[in-house]
C-alpha cells in the first residue's frame, strides 16, 4: 500500500487506483474537480487529491515567469478576498501557485500553461476549428485569446475543455526572440507581472502574454513585435506615416511629449510622432473654451507672450503640437485637452469646424448680454446649447418641448418655439 505524506494535510494519504468504489463521487481538494482516476485519500477525514495534484511540486520554475519560482499554497495568500487566476481570469478558491509579484494561478492552470510552453499539442487541444456561423461568432465576441488578448473572431483558434482559448498563430509563437528595438538582450514570452506598457504602442496589457526583457523592464505586445510599416489616417493627416525603430528619444511633434524606441515619420512634412498620435482629432469642441479649437503642429506668436495651459497651468511649448483658437489666442496641451472623453467631442470636417466657429462668434457679437458655454450641432440642426445670461444666476439650456403655456421672462410673450430654460 503506497502512502504519501503531503504538506497540505495532517494525516498520511493512501493511494487508490480508482478502480474500486466506481459509484462513489470524490472531488479533489486541490483543484475542486471530480476525480475519475487514481487519487490519494485520507481514510480518516475524507480528504482527496487526484494523482496529478498530489504529485505537484511545492515550487514551480515557470518559463512564463522567470523572475521567481511559484510556490504552491493551500489557500489564498491574501487576508481579504480570493485572488483572480492570471491564466483563466476566474476566482481561485482552493490550491494556488503564487509569487510575490502578485501572480496567482489555479493549480491546474499552472500545469496547462506549462503544456502550452512545451507545445504539447495533443494534451492541450480539445477541439481544432475555424470561426464559423453568425450565431457562433456572436458568442466569441466576448472571448479572447489567452496569449494576445484579442478577439477569437480575428483568426482560427484552438480550445481546451477547461475553456482555455488560443489563436493558432499564437500557439506557434517562439518563446524567445531578438528584436531591433532592444539590441541588448533577448525578449522572452512571459506574463506581464510588472504591468509595464508596450514600448511601441505605449498601452498596458495586464492579462495574457508579452515579449519581455526583465533585466531592462522592456515589454512589447505580441501584435507590436511586427507592426505595420506604414499607417494612413486621412481624417487626421493627409500623408502616410512610416515606422522607424531606433533606441533614441524623440519629441513628438503632435503632442509635445517625449517618446522612445519607436516613432512614426511623415517625410513630406518632416514630422516625427507617437503611434497613438496618428489618429489624433484635428478639430474638437472643448468644454474649456467657448469656440471650437484645432490642432496645430506649431503656433507663431510675434508678440512673444507666455502661453499657459488652462488645465495644468504649465506653459505650452508653441514649437510643438497643441490645440489652439486663433481668434482668442487660446492654447492648451494636447494631452490635457484629451485627458477625459467627457471634456470634448470631435468635429469631423473642417467645413463643420468653420461653420460652428462662425456661428458662435456671430451669436456672441450680436448678443453681448450672454455668453455661450456649450454648443452641439449636427449639420444645420442645433441639438444642444448652454449659455450664461446676465439676468439669471444659473446657466440656461435649450429646450423645444412646449408642453404647457409658458411666457418669456424677458418680453412676456407666449412661447411657441424652442426656448432657453433653467
Amino acid at each position: 500500500m503506497e502512502v504519501l505524506p503531503h504538506f497540505s494535510h495532517v494525516h498520511p494519504l493512501v493511494f487508490n487506483d480508482g478502480r474500486s468504489h466506481k459509484s462513489e463521487e470524490v472531488y479533489c481538494c486541490a483543484c475542486g474537480e471530480l476525480v475519475s482516476g487514481p487519487r490519494f485519500s485520507c481514510v480518516n477525514c475524507g480528504f482527496h487529491l487526484d494523482k496529478n495534484c498530489a504529485e505537484a511540486p511545492v515550487e514551480m520554475n515557470h518559463p512564463f515567469h522567470r523572475k521567481h519560482n511559484l510556490k504552491l499554497m493551500t489557500s489564498s495568500p491574501y487576508v481579504e478576498g480570493n485572488p483572480i487566476c492570471g491564466f483563466c481570469n476566474n476566482i481561485c478558491e482552493k490550491f494556488v501557485y503564487h509569487c510575490s509579484c502578485n501572480l496567482v494561478f489555479h493549480i491546474k492552470c499552472a500545469f496547462l500553461s506549462y503544456k502550452f510552453i512545451v507545445k504539447n499539442f495533443r494534451e492541450l487541444v480539445h477541439q481544432d476549428k475555424p470561426i464559423s456561423s453568425e450565431c457562433h461568432s456572436q458568442e466569441l465576441k466576448r472571448v479572447q485569446c489567452f496569449a494576445c488578448q484579442k478577439s477569437l473572431l480575428e483568426f482560427d483558434y484552438i480550445s481546451h475543455d477547461s475553456r482555455f482559448y488560443l489563436h493558432k498563430k499564437c500557439f506557434k509563437l517562439p518563446l524567445e526572440i531578438s528584436h531591433i528595438s532592444h539590441r541588448y538582450h533577448s525578449l522572452f514570452l512571459e506574463f506581464n507581472s510588472d504591468h509595464l506598457p508596450c514600448q511601441i504602442c505605449q498601452e498596458t496589457q495586464h492579462q495574457g502574454l508579452v515579449y519581455c526583457c526583465s533585466t531592462c523592464m522592456f515589454v512589447l505586445h505580441i501584435e507590436c513585435v511586427s507592426p505595420p510599416p506604414t499607417i494612413e489616417d486621412p481624417s487626421s493627416h493627409e500623408h502616410p506615416f512610416t515606422r522607424c525603430l531606433r533606441q533614441l528619444p524623440f519629441n513628438c511633434d503632435v503632442c509635445g511629449t517625449l517618446g522612445n524606441y519607436v516613432s512614426y515619420i511623415c517625410l513630406a512634412c518632416s514630422l516625427i510622432i507617437h503611434k497613438k498620435c496618428i489618429s489624433l482629432p484635428r478639430f474638437i469642441k472643448s468644454i474649456w473654451h467657448d469656440h471650437p479649437i484645432s490642432h496645430k503642429y506649431f503656433v507663431v506668436d510675434n508678440e512673444c507672450t507666455t502661453h499657459d495651459c488652462l488645465i495644468c497651468h504649465k506653459e505650452v511649448n508653441i514649437e510643438c503640437g497643441s490645440y489652439y483658437c486663433s481668434k482668442c489666442k487660446f492654447i492648451i496641451h494636447v494631452n490635457c485637452a484629451l485627458q477625459k472623453a467627457r471634456w470634448y467631442y470631435k468635429i469631423e470636417l473642417k467645413d463643420d469646424f468653420d461653420k460652428l466657429l462662425n456661428a458662435m462668434l456671430e451669436v456672441v457679437t450680436m448678443n453681448p448680454s450672454f455668453s455661450v458655454r456649450k454648443m452641439i450641432k449636427i449639420g444645420e440642426k442645433m441639438i444642444n446649447i448652454e449659455m450664461e445670461h446676465f439676468s439669471h444666476q444659473h446657466n440656461l439650456v435649450l429646450s423645444d418641448e412646449v408642453k404647457e403655456r409658458r411666457y418669456c421672462d424677458g418680453c412676456s410673450q407666449l412661447i411657441l418655439t424652442s426656448f432657453m430654460v433653467v
